[in-house]
């Protein structure tokens, strides 16, 4: 004979209650309307930054080609070093197109780690936050009810499992 589970009951209990069902019903669409509402906003918050740090991109990119067009002739650090070798540039142009080489490494970084913030990503983040307190009393409320029920459940399973193994004992 098998064990009935706290799931079981639970089950029972809802089909018996109907308030509990509901109550339990409306925390579940609650729960995934949040989760929802949550991943749309987090989307529209990338679909945003990606739009503006393309065109953000493509601003720096028109500019960074004027600044850096020097460094379009060496393709490595050690291609500079290289015609500095052959005489090709003086120490002082290679330690320049070293500099700017660098500066242009470190915009690279500099860009990979940017989280584009501005107005408009704030009020979306405002939007999930005020959302998530509009709801959370009820949720709380509701979250309750179905740790109650629970509770109940796992008790009612023990007692009911408790009651066949001293049936069986008999």
């Amino acid at each position: 004979m098998k064990e009935t589970t706290p799931e079981e009951v639970l089950k029972v209990m809802r089909h018996d209650n109907k308030k509990l069902d509901e109550q339990l019903d409306e925390l579940e669409a609650l729960e995934a309307n949040l989760r929802k509402a949550s991943e749309l906003i987090a989307g529209a918050v990338i679909r945003y930054r990606k739009e503006k740090l393309k065109k953000k991109s493509l601003k720096a990119a028109a500019e960074e080609d004027d600044q850096f067009a020097e460094l379009a002739d060496y393709p490595t650090r050690e291609s500079i070093r290289d015609c500095y070798g052959y005489d090709m540039i003086t120490e002082a142009e290679m330690d320049r197109l070293f500099y700017l080489w660098d500066l242009r490494e470190e915009q690279k970084t500099k860009a990979k780690n940017t989280v584009y913030e501005d107005e408009i990503t704030k009020m979306l983040h405002q939007a999930a936050n005020a959302m998530e307190e509009m709801y959370r009393d009820r949720k709380e409320d509701l979250e309750q009810v179905r740790w109650e029920a629970e509770q109940v459940a796992r008790n009612r399973a023990a007692a009911i499992n408790e009651s066949r193994m001293g049936f069986l004992n008999i």
